[in-house]
């Protein structure tokens, strides 16, 4: 077992001992992201709070479980400044950890906090506290505000961290479904990944929406739509019109290919 007690016996889920039931212990990682400039990676963690990996790999080293002496419950999701070497990250809420994420949304809480992590003094600072379940965060192109995905609301937010608007956070659109993680679509928008519709029904049509890209404006411009068993927590773009999509529920990656508007599943 290693210092942040992971083994590979007592972490491996099973059906009489869940991953929730595990989680605790081994750690349950919901986001990474690359400084490309030093090759560290930074993991946000649910459990361990925010990790660093060094370029050569091996075991993680805890950079903070705790802000402003309040400890990190349900740290979710992780970006970083290749600019300035800034880490971001979420803690979806000070109240209940991962495994009660259902009681985030069901409650209304409204504990979660947005951070800053200088990787040069080690000090962390919270931008902005109250935000009801802020879940996925993604650096803008330009890097003058952060989105932020709140899933009970299901809205984005978007923070800025430069201008004549810094420190203030407004409403970057209002979407139609309970938006889990936020990417950049590679040409000033976004990808956000719908884990439900607001009122969708488990009879019916068998289709919902899955993913939605938003402009960098806030206003859809384009919409996923696949069968209700289909539930991403991620949507990635790359090179091609090749679309990358992450479940929790599954054991894969799938891999979306669009033509024109056209998007076909392999």
């Amino acid at each position: 077992m290693d210092d942040l007690g992971y083994s590979s016996q007592a972490c491996t889920a099973s059906v009489l001992r869940p991953e929730t039931a595990t989680e605790s212990q081994c750690g349950r990682p919901l986001g990474l992201r690359f400084h490309l400039k030093s090759g560290y990676l930074y993991v946000a963690d649910a459990y361990k709070g925010l990790l660093r990996v060094a370029p050569g790999g091996g075991e993680a080293t805890v950079l903070v479980t705790e802000v402003d002496g309040a400890p990190l419950r349900f740290t979710n999701r992780v970006d970083v400044d290749q600019v300035t070497g800034e880490v971001y990250f979420t803690d979806s809420s000070m109240t209940y950890q991962r495994s009660q994420h259902e009681m985030v949304t069901r409650t209304g809480d409204s504990t979660g906090r947005l951070m800053r992590y200088d990787p040069q003094t080690g000090k962390v600072v919270v931008l902005q506290s109250g935000i009801t379940y802020p879940n996925g965060l993604t650096m803008s192109a330009d890097r003058t505000h952060l989105i932020i995905s709140s899933t009970g609301p299901c809205k984005l937010l978007r923070y800025w961290i430069k201008g004549h608007k810094t420190g203030t956070m407004e409403v970057f659109a209002d979407l139609s479904g309970y938006p889990d993680n936020v990417t950049s679509d590679k040409r000033g928008g976004y990808w956000v990944a719908l884990h439900r519709e607001k009122n969708e029904l488990p009879f019916g049509v068998n289709s919902h929406l899955l993913a939605l890209r938003i402009s960098a404006n806030g206003k859809i411009i384009e919409e996923m739509r696949v069968p209700k068993s289909v539930r991403p927590t991620e949507i990635m773009e790359r090179k091609g019109g090749r679309l990358f999509m992450g479940s929790v529920e599954l054991p894969y990656v799938s891999v979306v290919t669009r033509k024109s508007m056209q998007i076909e599943i392999n």
